[in-house]
């Protein structure tokens, strides 16, 4: 496999899924098939629109968030150079470290039994977001994702998982960043109940809660399975923490 986007570099070319959308879903159908080898040409990236980096630079934010704290303060100091200046020894680096802590995941739980539901951080609310509007081109799936991790870590905040402070540090990285934070008022307003069907549909759940991985501090999250928000308290929530 020769992923030539920074998305694919970081988590696609990873893992083993090969998981398809559906009318249902975001990623319901699939299989996993691991590649015999990945090769990571950053020549590539070169190619790439601003927007297409945001999308994979959104997992490399959430590699960080749910592993390694000074990760974290790291890309919190390069961003700037990932982003705008597109350094690419910088780039190398981000992207060797991501690679090494979502690979962490996999060799624990390759079929997402347990452990590896971990990398899901902000993806429920995401693949809700990206279902209720059709996959539409509009929002793609990083910038979806990077609306999920600071709805999650919102919701983190009100549940008392993590303190103000770890929330208060992360939405000043998307501000100074000027990373998508939170969903078109409209939007919302118009697909709240289609976001929470589609998050409920999520391949994560059973039985009519939503499991949800939420964060406790940078570089920590809640357990597989210790979160579990019902349909009706989704759709109260939803709207306080956009």
């Amino acid at each position: 496999m020769i992923p030539s986007t920074l998305l694919a570099q970081v988590d696609a070319s990873i893992g083993g899924k090969t998981g398809i959308n559906s009318s249902k879903g975001k990623n319901l159908i699939g299989s996993f098939y691991q590649p015999k080898l990945v090769i990571t040409e950053l020549g590539f990236l070169k190619s790439l629109s601003k927007r297409n980096l945001v999308c994979g630079f959104a997992e490399i934010l959430k590699h960080s968030l749910i592993y390694d704290k000074n990760f974290f303060n790291w890309i919190n100091k390069n961003s700037k150079n990932i982003l705008e200046k597109l350094n690419l020894e910088i780039l190398k680096l981000a992207i060797v470290k991501s690679c090494k802590i979502k690979s962490h995941f996999i060799l624990m739980d390759e079929k997402e039994k347990n452990e590896r539901m971990i990398l899901n951080f902000g993806h429920t609310f995401a693949h809700g977001i990206e279902a209720a509007s059709n996959f539409s081109r509009k929002i793609n799936h990083g910038e979806a994702v990077l609306i999920g991790i600071i709805l999650a870590t919102r919701l983190s905040f009100r549940k008392k998982l993590c303190s103000f402070s770890t929330l208060n540090k992360i939405e000043d990285f998307y501000n100074v960043n000027s990373l998508p934070s939170k969903l078109d008022k409209n939007f919302l307003k118009k697909n709240s109940n289609k976001i929470v069907k589609y998050m409920v549909n999520d391949k994560k759940n059973t039985g009519d809660r939503i499991s949800l991985i939420l964060l406790k501090k940078i570089g920590k999250t809640s357990n597989p399975g210790q979160v579990k928000i019902t349909i009706g308290e989704m759709k109260k929530i939803l709207k306080n923490i956009n």
